[in-house]
């Protein structure tokens, strides 16, 4: 009688062998996303202005970009495992989630403007101490390379590397949407947070509180919210056409009536 052959088992869906991580055309999206961060910090040495801040000139270094594409990739991996959805493995979702993402985003940025014009010292984007924005036509690298940069943090990151080791490795995959949006919640609280620390030292809960429904801590739980349902480059394209809006335009166009 002949002994039959065993089946190979199917592999999983979270599987993260080099032969798959390049036949998805994610991989691909995410190595061109990671050259533009090289390409611009190659351009940037070319640059004769000084940066608005002393900790976004710190980003352009090669050690922290370095660092930055590596946590993008561990969270790439993660992003995965997770079974979050995969950029470009359905072009319909695709083109839904770019246009919400840049519709939101832009939105987003008409009320940052709305705010900082009514009253400057009260919006969280503009802190009172000068105008805070690099100007054209420098600021379209410098914007796009931060929001790279911070999506690549925050999202593909933080986020989902803890979702998978909460989600996955520590619960089994149950309670996937409670752990996801707690740890989501826990996430936006980075670029709020210190704006929030002077109330928390001082045990001002009640402007603490108040903070988590300013529209800065707001978009980052909305962006968590178009990366679970489109997929980790969605948060991206948010982040540029805010930044498009707020930093670019705004920033570019109206320092002679707003700057300082």
């Amino acid at each position: 009688m002949r002994s039959r052959r065993l089946a190979k088992p199917a592999r999983p869906a979270d599987d993260v062998t080099m032969g798959t991580f390049l036949r998805r055309p994610s991989s691909y999206l995410f190595i061109a996303v990671s050259l533009v961060l090289v390409g611009i910090k190659l351009l940037f040495v070319f640059y004769p202005g000084d940066f608005p801040g002393r900790d976004q000139a710190a980003a352009f270094t090669w050690i922290l970009i370095g660092s930055i594409v590596a946590l993008g990739l561990a969270g790439l991996f993660a992003d995965r495992a997770a079974r979050l959805p995969d950029p470009f493995s359905d072009m319909g979702r695709e083109r839904r989630g770019a246009l919400w993402a840049a519709g939101l985003g832009a939105l987003y940025g008409l009320v940052t403007i709305a705010m900082y014009v009514w009253h400057p010292t009260g919006s969280p984007l503009g802190n009172g101490s000068g105008w805070d924005h690099m100007a054209l036509p420098w600021s379209i690298p410098f914007y796009t390379f931060g929001a790279i940069f911070l999506e690549f943090l925050l999202r593909l990151a933080a986020l989902c590397i803890l979702f998978w080791f909460v989600h996955v490795v520590v619960l089994r995959r149950r309670l996937r949407l409670t752990t996801f949006w707690i740890i989501a919640a826990v996430v936006a609280l980075y670029e709020i947070w210190p704006y929030m620390a002077p109330d928390v030292h001082a045990h001002r809960w009640d402007r603490v509180a108040l903070s988590a429904l300013q529209p800065l801590y707001l978009s980052n739980v909305l962006e968590a919210g178009l990366l679970l349902r489109y997929g980790w480059f969605t948060p991206i394209v948010f982040r540029l056409a805010f930044y498009l809006v707020w930093h670019i335009l705004f920033g570019g166009l109206a320092g002679p009536y707003f700057g300082h």
